[in-house]
């Protein structure tokens, strides 16, 4: 039970955006800005602690080399943003101004300064900046300090994977032949409202659909004797959870129980070799290694994992050709698939936080196919 009193989190939340927006100056500095400028998006969220919407509307944070930063907000939003951020200068614009004129004038645009972006800089915006200035990406500044994850990431993280944990399961119990995998996708969205989670979002793919990484949810009535993928995920506090597991519509035959082994001996394998300083490609080299030794190496068509924070999908990449090291702190999933066209697929996803000593699995649903009303 959270007992701190409103104004406590407030200067806690203040305390944190602090220590974040020097670590983000520091890397401004390696990369030569003048500004940092990051539209509505996870970096807004991550470096101020507020959500804001993308939309039409620009809503922008600005932080120059030196000097307190600002942001400009259109005046519908700006008593949300104020609240969640009262140390922070609003630069309030009305329907009828032109809000590009306000960063132009706070920011010396006409000086030609370096920028830095942040994604999600809607095109209008973007164009206009970059025929003033010198626009460069920022995720070289921001991508390594949002990728490791600080004490109060990493709980809202295990929180976010527990809730995950059960839901799938539920979603496995649930499932009959006869149901349709867009009424599995609805329970699955009901169970992470029911948690207070937001943004859920289910692939439910049975049969000869499993056999597509990320298909559609689809009108398909389950089959007894189907493969079924749940890959299932919400946001918890404002942090992702990403599980996939493979279930089994009564018998589903030999093939897919062998398939299903080989995959989950390449999840162990790709968790196994996740610690800090191994290179993102060697983690998908291990677990790429099972499954081609099995004979199935061309049936594993995507990458083996991906970080996940105030984003699902974000760095670091465990990829092919990615030498990047992973470091203590971040988190990434690790799932390995075989997807044989026209018959079935099998995928199985845990999420890990990388530690001194190695991975810690933050999913903990059973590896077992069998829905749990099924289990001894």
């Amino acid at each position: 039970m959270n007992l701190s009193s409103p104004s406590a989190d407030r200067a806690r939340a203040r305390a944190t955006a602090a220590t974040r927006i020097e670590r983000v100056r520091e890397a401004m500095e390696r990369e030569r800005g003048d500004w940092l400028l990051i539209p509505a998006s996870a970096d807004f969220r991550w470096i101020t602690g507020a959500p804001a919407r993308s939309t039409e509307r620009l809503v922008a944070f600005a932080l120059p080399s030196r000097g307190e930063p600002f942001a400009v907000v259109p005046r519908l939003e700006a008593a949300a943003l104020s609240h969640e951020c009262p140390w922070l200068e609003l630069e309030v614009w009305d329907e009828t101004d032109d809000p590009f004129e306000r960063l132009d004038r706070r920011m010396g645009l006409s000086r030609g300064p370096r920028v830095l972006i942040g994604e999600g800089m809607r095109v209008a915006p973007l164009l206009r900046l970059a025929a003033r200035v010198r626009c460069h990406p920022a995720a070289a500044a921001l991508g390594d300090l949002r990728a490791v994850k600080d004490a109060d990431e990493l709980r809202n993280l295990a929180l976010a994977a527990a809730h995950a944990d059960r839901i799938v399961e539920e979603a496995a119990d649930f499932m009959r032949a006869g149901t349709t995998e867009r009424e599995v996708a609805t329970f699955v969205m009901s169970r992470f409202d029911a948690a207070g989670d937001r943004e859920a979002w289910a692939i439910v793919a049975s049969g000869a659909n499993a056999a597509l990484p990320h298909h559609f949810t689809s009108e398909r009535r389950l089959e007894d004797g189907d493969v079924v993928i749940l890959d299932v995920g919400a946001f918890t506090e404002g942090y992702g959870s990403d599980i996939t597991r493979t279930y089994f519509l009564d018998e589903p035959g030999p093939e897919a129980r062998n398939v299903y082994g080989i995959v989950n001996q390449a999840r162990e394998a790709g968790i196994a070799a996740s610690r800090p300083g191994a290179a993102c490609e060697s983690v998908d080299r291990a677990a790429r290694e099972r499954i081609e030794r099995a004979g199935f190496g061309e049936f594993f068509t995507h990458r083996t994992g991906h970080g996940v924070g105030l984003e699902v999908h974000e760095p670091p990449y465990l990829v092919s050709g990615n030498p990047a090291r992973l470091r203590e702190g971040m988190v990434h999933s690790v799932e390995p698939g075989i997807y044989l066209p026209g018959r079935f697929g099998i995928r199985l996803e845990d999420l890990v936080a990388v530690e001194n000593a190695g991975a810690r699995r933050l999913n903990r649903a059973p590896l077992d196919p069998r829905p749990p009303r099924s289990r001894p």
